[in-house]
């Protein structure tokens, strides 16, 4: 960057001496000009240039992604800041330069890890419960819930006069009413 401002330094003095040595007299009117454009210069080539990935860093993204952090929970490798992360990506460009697959390398890394490494694991095994069980649970609850409607929907209802009362509590009762007044 230094070498830039430098650049951008030895561009402007020498536009200014061109100037001179054409005899070439800046006039009021052209000096503040002149001054921005060079400041405009400076700045222009003072920004860093801007970098584009090329299809090897693709290539780690898109593995990385696939990849939990061991340290830091819930995050890919790809965006995950600790150490060990940085050096899981570096043996995955390792890796991708010497030639081998996105398979192979994912499966070294269950073997070194176990299915927990994968942000997405295999629908297999124990794993295959936490896919399906929430599925299950939902239609549990909602054949639960639709039974229990049903039920209350069609409880027969007794007439009020129906039933006899049992004796102690008709007693109770007829003695309540006579208390109270009722």
């Amino acid at each position: 960057m230094r070498i830039r401002i430098a650049l951008a330094c030895f561009v402007i003095g020498a536009v200014l001496i061109g100037l001179n040595f054409l005899n070439l007299r800046l006039t009021d009117a052209f000096r503040p000009y002149l001054l921005y454009a060079g400041i405009g210069l400076l700045v222009i080539l003072s920004v860093p240039p801007l970098v584009h990935a090329d299809a090897l860093d693709d290539s780690v993204r898109r593995i990385a992604l696939q990849l939990q952090c061991p340290v830091c929970e819930g995050e890919s490798i790809a965006d995950s800041p600790s150490g060990l992360a940085a050096d899981m990506r570096a043996v995955i460009r390792t890796k991708l330069v010497a030639g081998e697959s996105d398979q192979q390398i994912l499966d070294e890394f269950v073997a070194s890890y176990g299915d927990g490494i994968l942000t997405e694991p295999p629908k297999r095994g124990i794993s295959l419960g936490v896919w399906i069980g929430p599925v299950i649970g939902v239609a549990a609850g909602a054949v639960l819930v639709t039974v229990l409607l049903r039920g209350w929907r069609h409880a027969p209802v007794q007439p009020a006069g129906a039933a006899a009362p049992d004796p102690q509590v008709a007693d109770e009762l007829k003695r309540f009413r006579e208390e109270f007044g009722q």
